[in-house]
């Protein structure tokens, strides 16, 4: 399989994750309504939407990048980034050798 038919499937995935956050957004939102009130909830809730909108914020970026091109491209030394890694973290702006290095900095 070629790495453009890999990015082609990573790309329907991708759109699936923005769908299921989306989704999730929305449900969180009607939960953090009914749950005034209770202060648990409503902690349990606000950091759910953080983590879906910071969620849907890397998808979206990665699917910009995947329509101009440049997505999967390593920002320092500009090589491929595996495929492997793009599938555990989408928004994988470094592979893995300079992002090793840039954490190290």
């Amino acid at each position: 399989m070629s790495r453009q038919d890999e990015l082609g499937m990573l790309r329907i995935v991708l759109k699936e994750q923005y769908e299921r956050h989306s989704i999730q957004l929305a449900l969180l939102a009607r939960q953090a309504r009914q749950a005034v009130g209770d202060e648990g909830d409503l902690a349990a809730a606000s950091a759910l939407t953080a983590a879906s909108r910071r969620a849907l914020g890397d998808i979206a970026r990665a699917l910009h990048y995947l329509e101009q091109g440049r997505y999967g491209i390593c920002e320092r030394c500009h090589c491929d980034i595996p495929i492997e890694q793009l599938a555990i973290r989408p928004a994988a702006q470094f592979c893995t050798t300079c992002g090793t290095v840039r954490r190290m900095v």
